[in-house]
């Protein structure tokens, strides 16, 4: 660049902007790639990725650019002659000095390296002259050695997914390079987890998942519940078909399909050397084509797999019959394989094909988990297996929901008591709904009772049908299984025999956990409950999974709440009419027997006699009154003037000063943190991107904000307290009127006594 004026570069890195110009050569273009045979001044400016043909006249342009990613060859035919093959053009041109040619072909050398750390660059240099060749092949050498020796973060994905952004004319997301460079390099992580970039556009996150196609840093690839497009998709299978360094791949509910698999299937097929030992598709519907593809490549796999996930893959008989058979015929997966999941599978188990499974099993295998549950294997033929092959790894077995024997027969297999028996390992096993036989239960628990090597075992037989039989059984045996630390026996049908099943129990004194739940027959629906606090988190991850069913269940509390909020009101209703009914029953007898007693003396003429008889007259009259009077007391009471518009418009304008001040302070909050942000890393927070997302944040938490407070205050403490006051009313009158029939009674009681 020495030889270019600082003008004219100024003027080239303004054209070229945001490129940053790291190489300009003044060249002069041969006639064989010039159109109408004319030479003329040009510049090959080099930038990290891209070249650029700019012609040296004011104002200066572009003629042509190329992407380092379309270099098929380099071509030095002299000192200063070079030819450039690409995918889409030709370029020959001489430079004015060897130290030129040496400058461009170190730089597009060591940025080539960067993009493909694996790679080899110099090999493009096909054609050297002999006073050259030893020079440029140990100057390219040097480059290599040192690229080699000092990769980049994460072993140089961020230059790899830039370059590939450039080649594609793509925009360069700051972020996934942020992410990359800091979080995962900084917690040295090996796994790529494309949840972290869910944000981004398809085609962006497709690019990324493509640099990772030449990088040598990230072992494994994992995603859950992200559904990926097509473009992912495929750029996975080329990871597949290339990367040195994937082990273990993990797409969980990613909506793949029978086409990915098959195409999974290929990449493995070409990939000869692939290092992959882990595949997980849980919960992606490639149907038996998409397992059969699979299993005939899997067994290619140099070091054999280490964990195999097919659960919930639309996977019938058929395909599972199809691996079974690849796992029994290949003697490498019993020494590679420790994780086995074929689970959510229904019928998968039924037919002979099971028997390449349980042949596998019955071998001697690495396996330390085991979930065969929901695929209708048959207890009974699993365990012969079991007890064979799987007593001395096997850690974890999760076999619920299975039927416990295809036949009708009376006799349980002993194989049960000597599978638990002689087990090493074993901390976890799950029988739930599998209707164990009480035989069955009973080698189960015997084959504990005699294991001196296990401990800490958590054991789920929830939902089995157990009733009587079994829980005289467990009652039996419980005691000497030493090794169970968490048992669930919970909806057995124990309703008539937990007294002394508790009581067997807890001579168990390994137990630390029991799990005894609708074993009872009752049901519980609350009446007394009139408010209850639901956890936001909790809310905002249900509704998320499921808006509908959130929405449901959320209306159904709140109908209750009301319900009892009103039965309470209803409540103090009925007291009040039940208050009224004996007051009257009480006062009307008293008036009776008052009238009794002044019958008897009416013939008396003594002037003080009448006098007091005149006093009594009074008296009943103004009790009959007050009875009268005490219905339209309660009544009054009862249809008091409601508070509901004033309590309510007093908590809606504290609940929107609340939101307001909190508004405020999460305002505030952002800012400082954006501040904080953009003193460490100003470029990427200066970001529209970034301050678009953080805007949203607040946002969203504003509107969060006045919804809790509003449902808070306006319509969960503003019925409460709208009840209270209604109650405080009824009350004025109920004691109003209980201070009437009070006196009443004195007074009828008293004249009582006179008469």
């Amino acid at each position: 660049m020495d030889s270019v004026s600082r003008t004219l570069q100024d003027q080239i890195s303004e054209l070229l902007k945001p490129h940053r110009v790291c190489v300009v050569t003044p060249v002069v273009m041969n006639h064989s790639s010039q159109p109408c045979g004319r030479s003329a001044n040009r510049f090959v400016v080099l930038s990290l990725w891209r070249g650029y043909l700019v012609i040296n006249k004011q104002p200066v342009r572009v003629e042509s650019t190329f992407s380092y990613l379309e270099i098929c060859s380099i071509n030095i035919h002299s000192l200063t002659q070079i030819v450039l093959e690409t995918d889409r053009q030709t370029l020959s041109f001489s430079v004015s000095c060897v130290e030129d040619l040496e400058a461009m072909v170190s730089h597009i050398t060591a940025s080539l390296k960067r993009i493909f750390p694996d790679s080899s660059p110099g090999k493009l240099l096909k054609t050297i002259p002999p006073d050259l060749q030893q020079r440029l092949l140990t100057l390219t050498g040097v480059i290599e050695e040192q690229f080699n020796s000092q990769p980049g973060s994460c072993g140089g994905f961020s230059d790899t997914y830039a370059a590939l952004c450039d080649f594609n004319e793509m925009p360069f997301r700051e972020e996934i390079q942020w992410d990359v460079d800091n979080i995962y390099y900084t917690h040295n992580s090996k796994q790529f987890n494309l949840q972290d970039f869910s944000h981004l556009e398809s085609r962006d996150l497709a690019l990324a998942v493509a640099a990772l196609s030449f990088n040598q840093w990230f072992t494994r690839i994992c995603c859950k519940e992200l559904k990926l497009s097509v473009d992912v998709q495929q750029q996975l299978t080329f990871l597949l078909s290339r990367s040195p360094s994937l082990k273990e791949l993990s797409l969980e509910a990613s909506g793949l399909k029978l086409d990915f698999a098959i195409k999974m299937a290929a990449a493995l097929r070409e990939h000869t050397s692939s290092a992959l030992r882990s595949i997980n598709l849980t919960g992606n519907p490639i149907e038996d084509k998409g397992v059969i593809a699979l299993s005939q490549e899997l067994g290619n796999l140099a070091e054999g797999l280490k964990h195999l996930s097919l659960s919930r893959v639309s996977m019938t008989a058929r395909g599972l019959g199809c691996l079974s058979q690849l796992l029994s015929s290949n003697q490498l997966f019993s020494a590679s394989l420790t994780h086995l999941d074929l689970s959510g599978n229904p019928s998968s188990l039924v037919t002979e094909e099971a028997t390449f499974l349980f042949k596998f099993l019955s071998s001697t295998n690495s396996l330390c988990h085991l979930d065969l549950s929901d695929t209708n294997c048959p207890l009974d033929t699993l365990f012969v297996s079991l007890s064979a092959g799987c007593c001395y790894k096997l850690i974890h077995l999760n076999l619920a929901r299975n039927p416990f024997s295809h036949r009708k027969v009376r006799d349980v297999t002993k194989t049960i008591l000597e599978f638990f028996s002689q087990s090493c390992e074993l901390k976890y096993v799950s029988l739930s709904g599998t209707k164990l036989p009480p035989q069955a239960l009973r080698y189960l628990l015997q084959g504990l009772a005699t294991n001196t090597r296990l401990f800490g075992l958590e054991l789920d037989l929830s939902s089995c049908e157990l009733r009587s039989a079994g829980a005289q059984v467990i009652q039996e045996h419980i005691s000497e299984a030493t090794a169970i630390k968490t048992l669930d026996i919970s909806d057995n049908g124990f309703e008539n025999d937990m007294v002394t099943l508790v009581l067997s129990v807890g001579r168990c004194h390994s137990l630390r956990r029991l799990a005894l739940g609708r074993n009872f027959a009752m049901k519980s629906r609350n009446f007394t409950l009139q408010q209850v606090s639901l956890p936001l988190a909790d809310i905002t991850q249900s509704y998320r999974s499921n808006p509908d069913r959130t929405k449901e269940a959320l209306h159904k509390i709140q109908q209750c709440l009301d319900r009892n909020n009103q039965r309470q009101s209803d409540r103090v209703e009925l007291q009040q009419v039940l208050r009224t009914q004996q007051s009257e029953k009480l006062v009307q007898g008293m008036c009776r027997q008052l009238e009794d007693s002044l019958q008897r003396l009416n013939h008396f003429s003594i002037q003080e006699v009448q006098a007091d008889i005149l006093t009594t007259h009074e008296v009943l009259h103004n009790a009959r009154e007050s009875i009268k009077l005490l219905p339209s007391l309660y009544e009054a009471g009862r249809k008091c003037a409601s508070d509901g518009d004033l309590v309510n418009s007093i908590l809606t304008n504290a609940a929107m000063a609340l939101t307001n001040e909190f508004t405020q302070s999460i305002q505030e909050m952002a800012q400082g943190l954006m501040r904080c942000a953009e003193a460490v890393c100003p470029r990427v927070v200066q970001r529209s991107s970034v301050c678009e997302c953080l805007s949203e944040s607040v946002s969203k938490r504003c509107r969060q904000t006045h919804t809790f407070l509003r449902s808070t205050l306006v319509e969960s403490t503003g019925q409460i307290v709208i009840n209270r006051l209604r109650e405080l009313r009824q009350t004025m009158s109920v004691s109003l009127a209980e201070s009437i029939i009070e006196q009443v009674q004195q007074d009828l009681t008293m004249a009582q006594d006179k008469m």
